[in-house]
């Protein structure tokens, strides 16, 4: 068999509406556990500033603060992050669903020389894999008479 050499990514946005819903998704999930964790924080602490002795809470109100403050900080950092892996991720998904689309289109279309060469660790490689015998197969098969 001969040797391809490795896809070379070109663009990581293939289907930019699925890979953006896939982002925005992900993002809303922390954004979720973000919020849910600042109420909690902001719940404890508007329980103890209500109490008589609020003096010798002193501790625990500047420990919720600080919690709070930490959560926002963490969820403005997270939101670059998780666009940047977010969309490699779903790159690794889209890219090889792309390839994958267009070789069966030219395989239906009679040309069996079709062959799909995917990276180390994109979802679909054993498909790719299938399907690239399935052509050797019937390029086997049914090969194409010259002219």
């Amino acid at each position: 068999m001969e040797s391809h050499p490795p896809y070379k990514r070109t663009q990581y946005l293939v289907d930019r509406p699925y890979q953006l819903r896939f982002v925005t998704r992900v993002f809303m999930a922390v954004l979720l556990v973000a919020v849910v964790s600042t109420l909690i924080s902001v719940g404890l602490l508007r329980l103890t500033m209500y109490e008589p002795d609020v003096e010798s809470k002193a501790p625990l109100i500047a420990a919720s603060l600080a919690i709070a403050i930490t959560l926002l900080i963490e969820l403005l950092l997270a939101i670059p992050i998780i666009f940047v892996f977010g969309i490699r991720q779903s790159h690794r998904i889209v890219g090889p669903m792309d390839r994958v689309k267009r070789a069966l289109q030219a395989i239906g279309n009679g040309d069996f020389s079709q062959r799909l060469v995917l990276r180390e660790g994109d979802a679909l490689l054993d498909l790719s894999n299938v399907i690239n015998k399935m052509a050797e197969d019937l390029s086997r098969r049914y090969p194409r008479s010259p002219g």
